[in-house]
């Protein structure tokens, strides 16, 4: 069965279109992975609580994601430092 040059450039343009559209989503979620693990080292270091944006390009925000930016929200909950007495 032989393929048309229109079929060949519609399934060409939708492999590239998929191609395109997972590389977006693998550079997003690393750029977000390493964001939101340079907000972990700030939140154990100088305050409790830490908010960050992660800005999306038109091509992800389009197709992927649905809005233009990503928030970060972290918090550290620091674990009591006391010895509890189970005697008392």
């Amino acid at each position: 069965m032989a393929t048309r040059r229109a079929q060949a450039m519609v399934e060409l343009s939708l492999g590239l279109f998929a191609l395109t559209l997972v590389t977006s989503a693998l550079c997003l979620f690393a750029i977000y992975i390493a964001r939101s693990l340079r907000v972990q080292n700030t939140t154990r270091g100088d305050s409790p609580a830490l908010a960050e944006p992660v800005a999306v390009d038109g091509f992800a925000e389009r197709y992927f994601v649905g809005s233009s930016t990503l928030q970060i929200n972290e918090r550290a909950e620091m674990p009591q430092t006391t010895i509890l007495n189970r005697n008392e």
